[in-house]
């Protein structure tokens, strides 16, 4: 009585390009009338977004969460933020928007790109700082507006970037965005014009895996 147990096992798996499943049981034989007994899955391959890379997930368990830093990311970030308060997928917001599923195929992740952001779709605007076409939801997600239908960016919600000192084109510089002409409510993205380091900064972090093939993540802002 009150003593702590505790035993570690190792099962490992050479993941391949198809999910691999492992089952794994679990029986506690104790001083009780019957055992206490659990059993969960795990899931493995190898195409997470880093290549040459493997892993496993727990599928059933909470997705993880990408905590989206406005001391860091700055108006990219008020963008999310703006996105999931305003707009009715309320793509990964916490306890309310459902989670962001990532992808892994590149051509459709550049197509969904062009689709919202491209040369012909998207005016720089010379008043912010090395101007980019921001969007959310990520290109590489598959709630993002180019996968569900929409093939101009013109199309999402409008968003710019907003000035706050001349510091430079960092996060205290430009920290919050503006909506840029009417919206619904119902648009299934927004795009902003967002300085260039804040929107690839971000991209870079989302590209990040988290040791799964196909990613299930909330985004929260904050």
């Amino acid at each position: 009585m009150g003593q702590h147990l505790e035993k570690t096992y190792t099962i490992s798996a050479t993941p391949t390009t198809t999910y691999d499943y492992l089952d794994v049981t679990y029986e506690l034989d104790i001083d009780a009338p019957t055992p206490i007994s659990w059993e969960f899955e795990v899931r493995c391959d190898d195409k997470p977004s880093i290549a040459n890379t493997s892993g496993c997930v727990v599928p059933w368990t909470t997705p993880p969460t990408l905590f989206v830093s406005r001391a860091d990311y700055g108006s990219s970030a008020d963008m999310i933020d703006w996105a999931q308060q305003n707009l009715s997928g309320h793509w990964g917001l916490e306890n309310t928007g459902a989670p962001l599923h990532r992808f892994q195929n590149v051509e459709e992740r550049k197509a969904n790109r062009r689709a919202i952001c491209g040369r012909s779709k998207f005016t720089k605007d010379p008043a912010i700082t090395d101007d980019t076409c921001d969007e959310f939801p990520f290109a590489g997600a598959y709630e993002s507006g180019a996968s569900n239908g929409v093939d101009h960016g013109k199309d999402c919600a409008q968003v710019t970037a907003v000035r706050a000192d001349d510091t430079g084109a960092n996060a205290a510089g430009w920290p919050t965005i503006t909506l840029v002409g009417p919206f619904t409510g119902e648009e299934r993205c927004v795009r902003g014009h967002i300085p260039g380091d804040f929107n690839s900064d971000l991209g870079g972090t989302y590209g990040v895996p988290s040791r799964a093939g196909v990613w299930s993540a909330t985004t929260a802002s904050g």
